[in-house]
């Protein structure tokens, strides 16, 4: 039935612009057609999954699963160089098919999938070693963004470089398939790679002596937190409360919308519609309650005494810093109006007022009578119909945009009054006149809930990243995984420190390979540095729990501290980052001799000669300051008495670094506590081993 009911798809029957189609029909007669064309829709019944495009990086030395649909029960053939291998697809047509473990190659090969329904053909395929590459907006940040993008650019073409983006998206429940594709490396293209996936991937070609190809799979959404990345079912079964209680919270909301009829589903999108109609009516009543001096009758300009010379002119459409300096930044009413004549053409005659899209809300007025209005999608298009038309003659048409955060104002777009079932307009783009109203309504706004959209799917939900973007890439064989991610989720120490290894073991269960390799990245400086604040908390827990976690994860582990900016929470220094992310990978999981990773880590801190305090370190070889004075004296560290007051310490290194550092601190006689790089932005921390890695920030009781 599938084969018969493609064999008369309407581009079989001349119906698509290719010409072999129109070609075969002015030759051949309809059966002999209809069978070209089954075996044409055929070809689509085999499907590769996600990561299986041209120019993929297939993971060496390890059995590769070749995994995709074809039709139920049917024998699938895959076939890639010399290797070959075969299988049944299972009743719901899904198959996996393992071919060999190969070496490293960067001959470009076929891969090749053919079953009696059809084939599927990926083109420029290698072999090497691949890399999720995931989190925030510092992963997804790109070459062109970032700090050393020249030099990028004149090095992509040499390495041995390809990367798979994917788009964000969501879902509620896991998906088969997530688009992107692969891109090689050049100049042309790296731009847009995510350069500390491109960095982390150059350092590890150049070990490899250029003979490795590096694939990086790049799955990374700004702004997102960590719990729509992990499985939403692993969540369930977590034993922390809070985990497990927001997943159960989600998956009850997803399983009583898909159990609800479609019927019953636009019944209540037509509530809904109902019940944001009087929410928008009223909130615009409350509204222009709130605009003083009786701003209301603005709607009916010209019936006040102070209209026109209390107006000023601009030409529109412009967002409100261009109408004055003195509105860049400001959050209200501002209030736009001009006369239009209608000709007696179009005397009651329908019409539609278009506008551009108005940030953030509009009440759009034709002499004073309410056209329109919008509230709460600041990137639509306005338009408003006026079903019985006007009469001719002139016309006063009023805007009173309201923005409520950001940037306000009229975006550029068409701006026309339209004659309805024609293509005649009168232009109303160019000069109006303005008046600035009030701030911001003492009332919120109302928003819209899309009824027919499942729960479970907003960026911020357990597993939505998860099921739209990881579930279908999961299983495509890769070595390890690495992770720049926490700004989103500081202030929640205690919480992110159980979500990440549930993250890190989570990725490692679903694509079966239990020894799935993860790099996590330490969250860089930011925000002004406080002098007066040695200990802070924020993002200095945030930081102890990333590193907590990756060690309970079995992770290795990348300090950014030192890489930071005051003023920009995405800071430029990604070579830096990646570079340190593959100096772990080549130790760690590749078994490099000789290459050092990890920073100086605090190993004990004890008191020694009444006030003073000693700190010993493992990885502190060759411990020594940079940067701050001429005299770079070691700095970021503080001690704390019984008051739990913190002050900031004199530190010395002792016969570099073998034996630690020495600190005290003045009116501090008996420390209890010590910390380094406790803060949002420990600006005087500047302490590192010989390999120039940073000293991991830390907070420590004190031995007696």
């Amino acid at each position: 039935m599938h084969l018969l009911t493609a064999a008369f798809a309407p581009s079989c029957f001349g119906f698509s612009t290719t010409s072999g189609c129109r070609g075969l029909a002015a030759r051949a007669s309809i059966a002999g057609l209809s069978v070209l064309c089954i075996a044409a829709a055929a070809a689509a019944d085999v499907r590769l999954d996600s990561l299986f495009r041209d120019h993929a990086v297939l993971q060496r030395n390890r059995p590769i699963p070749v995994r995709g649909t074809a039709l139920p029960g049917e024998r699938v053939e895959v076939v890639f160089g010399t290797a070959r291998a075969s299988g049944l697809a299972g009743k719901d047509g899904r198959f996996s098919i393992e071919l060999p473990a190969m070496e490293a190659s960067l001959e470009p090969r076929e891969l090749v999938v053919t079953a009696p329904s059809g084939n599927a053909k990926v083109a420029d395929v290698l072999v090497g070693e691949v890399w999720f590459c995931s989190g925030q907006s510092n992963m997804e940040w790109s070459v062109d963004a970032s700090n050393e993008s020249e030099r990028a650019k004149s090095v992509a073409a040499k390495l041995p470089i390809r990367s798979f983006k994917a788009p964000h998206v969501t879902a509620a429940r896991p998906a088969a398939d997530v688009p992107g594709a692969w891109r090689v490396a050049s100049a042309e293209t790296v731009g847009s790679f995510t350069a500390v996936g491109f960095w982390f991937g150059a350092d590890l070609a150049r070990a490899f002596d250029l003979e490795v190809p590096i694939g990086l799979v790049d799955i990374s959404w700004g702004g997102t937190r960590i719990e729509p990345w992990i499985p939403r079912d692993l969540m369930l079964a977590s034993t922390v409360p809070a985990i497990r209680e927001a997943a159960q919270s989600v998956e009850s909301r997803v399983t009583e919308f898909e159990s609800i009829g479609a019927d019953a589903r636009d019944a209540q999108a037509a509530k809904e519609v109902e019940r944001f109609r009087a929410a928008r009516a009223e909130y615009w009543k409350r509204a222009l309650a709130d605009e003083t001096t009786g701003r209301e009758s603005w709607s009916t300009p010209q019936k006040n005494a102070d209209f026109p010379q209390a107006w000023r002119d601009a030409t529109l459409p412009a967002f409100y810093s261009a109408l004055d300096a003195k509105l860049d930044g400001f959050d209200g009413f501002v209030w736009f109006t001009r006369s239009i004549d209608v000709p007696s053409a179009w005397a009651d005659r329908p019409l539609t007022l278009v506008l551009p899209p108005i940030d953030d809300a509009d009440l759009v007025f034709v002499d004073g009578v309410e056209v329109g209005n919008t509230v709460g999608d600041w990137t639509r298009r306005r338009t408003y119909e006026i079903p019985s038309g006007l009469k001719a003659g002139t016309h006063q048409i009023t805007i009173a945009a309201l923005d409520l955060h950001g940037q306000g104002g009229i975006a550029n777009g068409p701006m026309k009054l339209v004659l309805a079932g024609s293509d005649t307009s009168i232009d109303l783009a160019g000069v109006w006149k303005w008046r600035q109203g009030g701030g911001v309504p003492r009332v919120a706004a109302p928003v819209a809930r899309d009824m027919t959209k499942s729960p479970g799917t907003e960026p911020h939900e357990p597993a939505a990243i998860w099921n739209a973007m990881m579930a279908p890439a999961i299983t495509f064989p890769a070595r390890g995984a690495i992770w720049y991610q926490g700004e989103s989720n500081a202030g929640e120490p205690e919480k992110y420190r159980n979500l990440l290894p549930l993250l890190m073991e989570s990725w490692r269960v679903k694509s079966g390979n239990p020894e799935l390799a993860w790099g996590i990245v330490q969250l860089a400086a930011f925000q002004p540095f406080v002098e007066n604040e040695p200990a802070q908390g924020a993002w200095a827990l945030l930081r102890e729990a990333q590193f907590r976690g990756a060690r309970e994860g079995r992770g290795g582990f990348a300090s950014a501290i030192d890489l930071g900016d005051a003023a920009d929470i995405h800071p430029r220094k990604k070579r830096e980052v990646g570079e340190r992310l593959a100096a772990w990978a080549r130790a760690t999981v590749y078994g490099e001799a000789n290459v050092a990773w990890q920073g100086p880590e605090l190993a004990s801190a004890t008191r020694e000669n009444g006030s003073n305090v000693r700190l010993r370190f493992d990885h502190a070889q060759g411990l020594h300051a940079v940067g701050g004075n001429p005299d770079k004296n070691p700095g970021g560290f503080a001690l704390a008495g019984a008051d739990g007051k913190f002050v900031w310490a004199n530190a010395l290194i002792m016969d570099e670094g073998r034996d630690g550092i020495v600190l005290s601190a003045p009116g501090v006689a008996d420390p209890v506590e010590v910390v380094y790089a406790w803060q949002n932005n420990p600006e005087r921390a500047n302490v590192v081993n010989g390999a120039g890695l940073p000293m991991i920030p830390f907070r420590a009781k004190i031995e007696r």
